[in-house]
């Protein structure tokens, strides 16, 4: 090489250097790994790529820059790409339970047709032969066909969550799962309130048969900004009075000893170690999660979880507990006011023959979306967080 060719070399380098000076000293992987990971949090999506697929050149089966991918993808807003990296991350690393949860969310709902080819519906859920899977089905694709998505913000944000689900099956009675139950009344729940789209906005924390852990649970009231977590359960418990509709706000003790009860079975399912809040799910959850709506969230939830139990009709297949409160780990940590609700329980022979039929699951979702708007409707909604649209 001459010497105005080494010149001209030096000066080429020397301009990339200045660039992006870490050029010549990000020798691994892992490093370029940690500068895309910069800039994915200071919200340069852009670079953060150009960073990741040149880390992911140097080694492709780093599973650290495969969900580092799967979150630029999936904040850019390209979900089929996301998908296909945080399922990668996590064929690479079985432990990655941010990628493992983010690839099942995503994977729930239809992906756009890619280039040459049709859209299609993925999900990560087993296949159920019983006749409440079939009908949590049905649910979930009218809703899907009928619900449509409002043109605008409603008032009240309202997440519903089905509670357990995936390998988390919940009590189980006959045949009939908790996790079924939950998911098939949330389903139900949120198509009997479509109509009312410009009062209520309802987002859902699950749509099929998958494993969510409790922290990310939590962590989804903020990622979606709402005023309300509305949390569905069938629990059974060791006390024989216990039957019909219970509704609790938090509350550091129990009200009564049901309280207790479903507060110990029910923490036991929420699952052991840290909140979502130091669980290293820095960006999309915690990014999102921060719209926090003050500590006066468990007043407000337990009043909302008093006025629901209040406005649920007489003409609802089962009947209404006094509502109370109790130390439940999941209204602990969601940043909104919350609503621990047992739509029955599956410890009372009652409650299971309603819950068992499709027809009383119908009826009784139109009886909680009754409740549920009259409650809201008497409550002062709060205003805005910093920073939610």
């Amino acid at each position: 090489m001459d010497r105005r060719r080494a010149l001209l070399l030096l000066t080429a380098v020397g301009g990339l250097a200045m660039l992006r000076p870490s050029v010549l000293l990000a020798a691994s992987a892992d490093e370029l790994a940690g500068e895309g990971q910069a800039e994915l949090t200071g919200g340069n999506v852009a670079k953060a790529l150009v960073l990741l697929h040149e880390a992911e050149s140097k080694d492709p089966r780093n599973d650290r820059v495969q969900a580092l991918l799967g979150r630029a993808y999936f904040q850019q807003g390209d979900a089929r790409a996301a998908l296909t990296h945080f399922t990668l991350a996590v064929r690479l690393n079985p432990e990655d339970t941010l990628s493992r949860l983010l690839a099942d969310t995503i994977s729930q709902f239809p992906l756009p047709a890619a280039k040459g080819g049709s859209g299609r519906e993925t999900s990560s859920s087993r296949s159920r032969p019983s006749k409440l899977a079939q009908d949590a089905k049905a649910e979930r694709e009218a809703l899907a066909k009928g619900a449509g998505k409002s043109s605008r913000q409603g008032p009240w944000r309202v997440l519903v969550d089905a509670g357990h689900g995936g390998l988390d099956a919940g009590a189980a009675v006959g045949g009939l799962r908790e996790a079924d139950v939950a998911l098939d009344l949330a389903l139900r729940l949120a198509r009997t309130l479509a109509p009312a789209r410009n009062e209520v906005v309802i987002h859902l924390t699950r749509t099929a048969d998958v494993s969510l852990p409790g922290w990310a649970r939590a962590g989804l009231a903020g990622f979606y900004g709402a005023d309300l977590l509305v949390s569905l359960h069938a629990a059974r418990v060791s006390d024989p009075a216990a039957m019909g509709i219970a509704a609790y706000g938090f509350g550091r003790e129990p009200s009564d000893a049901l309280a207790a009860l479903v507060a110990r079975v029910e923490n036991a399912a929420y699952g052991p170690g840290a909140s979502w809040k130091s669980r290293g799910g820095e960006g999309l959850f915690l990014a999102a999660a921060n719209n926090a709506v003050g500590q006066d969230r468990f007043a407000r939830g337990l009043a909302l979880a008093r006025a629901f139990i209040r406005a649920i009709p007489a003409a609802a297949p089962l009947p209404t507990r006094v509502a109370g409160s109790a130390p439940l780990k999941l209204l602990e940590e969601a940043d909104a006011p919350g609503i621990f609700l047992e739509t029955g329980f599956l410890s009372n022979a009652d409650d299971v023959a309603a819950l068992g039929s499709p027809d009383k699951r119908q009826a009784l979702a139109q009886a909680l979306a009754d409740a549920l708007l009259a409650a809201l409707r008497g409550e002062v909604k709060m205003p805005p967080a910093a920073g939610r649209g």
